[in-house]
């Protein structure tokens, strides 16, 4: 039977000595689902996806069609392949691939240019990865580059 796992316990009391613990996607629909485990996530708040958050961290952005593309694939699930947090120096270094943005390069490196740690998320949608520099005050940087391929 399967069971939805919560903070430290299955939704329906079971703690971890009294199961095999395998972690994926609780199907709810599942006829090897819980029944208790069933009625208890179907009763759980919800928590907003990835490109829920970075959505609604994005809106903060200057207005523009960097912006609005962006807010669009987010809509429309497009893949966050990276979301990180650390010392900007660093992840301009490490993560940024700055050698292959096309738009918006001056104002993301000087986003990447403080001291302290800034956020930074790529976005894969279509031929193109939005980069997007998010400080700790102050709104969002919106790059566009050229995708993984």
């Amino acid at each position: 039977m399967q069971h939805a796992w919560g903070d430290e316990e299955t939704l329906c009391g079971l703690v971890e000595d009294q199961i095999e613990l395998y972690l994926h996607l609780f199907d709810r629909e599942d006829a090897s689902a819980c029944p208790t485990c069933r009625q208890q996530a179907v009763a759980a708040p919800t928590q907003p996806c990835g490109q829920e958050r970075l959505h609604d961290r994005v809106l903060a952005a200057a207005a523009g069609p960097r912006r609005e593309e962006l807010l669009d694939a987010l809509r429309r699930g497009a893949e966050i392949k990276l979301w990180i947090n650390g010392p900007a120096a660093s992840l301009a270094k490490h993560y940024a691939e700055l050698d292959r943005i096309v738009e918006g390069s001056p104002a993301l490196i000087a986003a990447l240019s403080v001291n302290g740690s800034v956020g930074l998320a790529k976005v894969e949608h279509g031929p193109w990865q939005f980069i997007v520099v998010l400080p700790d005050h102050g709104p969002p940087l919106i790059a566009r580059a050229t995708a993984d391929r």
